[in-house]
């Protein structure tokens, strides 16, 4: 491949510098018109044509584009110490403690680190180097003869097993109650039993212990004590649950009729779409009416008004009984709200 000479070269810098080309930007810039021209003069142009077919392409806007350019690039890769400084004096101790900061902050963090580790690891580095002096210790002491002899514990002695009291025997006879359903029981017992027997809710065996039977109530003799009633006064009372619940008159069949019969479903709630369960709370008196009727959790749109209502409007119920007494009970009834599809 042909090269350009001294001169060539020379002319080609001459130009450029007419051209106020950045200094800093003319030997790449050089660089690249040699290499136009040596390749013209490969492809059989002369020296002189070449040169010339290259100095056609430097034009002043070209220049001041690429100059423009070139210090555009310049400012992207200059530091912000530089963009700071720019145009100012740079002799002052400020702009050298701003360059050097980093590089002074690594050398402090390496150097507190490297303080640290040596005075975390000085302790040990004396105590091994360090020479102490052990002194050794005698103890002075007496030796004591241990009798190994095993030692006879001595015999447990258990104490007689106690007695068992003598049960006094007891005959099943509660009092008669009156039922709705009669129930098959086992006859009385006869006189002559109770008088040999204590009274009580089951059958018993056991011992004719007559000195245990305690006397009538009234043949005893009073103590200096307050006397505790035996009975307990449940009418005024409201239970939750009782042993024998109220009952709707009929059964569950009788009381799903009732309401099926009487229930009006509110247009509100057809209108909306509502359906679900409305829980109302009722007490049963002892005589079987419905009284204290509430709503527990409701649907809204009137059902809990409706179910309100029809709750009122039940005839009495059986009522719940405690020992064998009618008494009042707290009542949880759901009252159903479907749609028919």
């Amino acid at each position: 491949m042909k090269r350009l000479s001294d001169q060539g070269i020379e002319s080609l810098r001459r130009l450029l510098s007419d051209a106020h080309t950045d200094l800093s930007l003319l030997p790449e810039l050089l660089d690249h018109l040699a290499c136009e021209a040596e390749e013209k003069m490969w492809e059989g142009d002369t020296v002189t044509h070449a040169l010339q077919a290259v100095s056609k392409e430097v034009t002043p806007a070209l220049v001041h584009a690429l100059n423009q350019e070139h210090q555009n690039l310049l400012a992207m890769n200059t530091s912000l110490d530089e963009i700071v400084f720019e145009g100012r004096n740079k002799m002052y101790g400020a702009y050298a403690l701003r360059v050097g900061y980093a590089r002074n902050v690594q050398k402090g963090l390496v150097a507190g680190i490297l303080l640290f580790c040596l005075l975390a690891y000085l302790p040990r580095f004396m105590s091994r180097f360090a020479q102490e002096k052990k002194d050794d210790i005698f103890v002075a002491g007496e030796f004591t003869t241990i009798n190994t002899e095993t030692r006879k514990e001595p015999e447990i002695v258990l104490p007689p097993p106690a007695e068992k009291a003598p049960v006094q025997k007891q005959i099943r006879f509660l009092p008669p109650e009156v039922v709705t359903n009669p129930v098959e029981e086992s006859p009385p017992p006869a006189i002559e039993d109770l008088q040999k027997a204590q009274i009580s809710s089951r059958d018993v065996e056991g011992e004719n212990l007559e000195d245990v039977i305690l006397p009538p109530a009234e043949f005893a003799s009073k103590g200096k004590g307050e006397a505790i009633g035996a009975e307990t006064t449940v009418d005024n009372h409201t239970f939750i649950a009782a042993e024998q619940q109220p009952e709707f008159e009929g059964g569950q069949a009788a009381l799903s009729k009732f309401l099926s019969k009487h229930i009006k479903y509110p247009p509100a709630a057809v209108r909306a779409g509502i359906q679900g369960r409305v829980f109302m709370q009722f007490t049963v008196m002892p005589d079987g009416r419905i009284a204290e009727v509430s709503v527990v959790k409701g649907i809204g749109f009137g059902c809990d008004e409706e179910a309100t209502r029809v709750v009122k409007l039940m005839p009495p119920w059986r009522a719940g009984k405690q020992a064998g007494k009618p008494v009042r009970v707290r009542f949880t009834l759901p009252v159903n709200f479907a749609l028919e599809q």
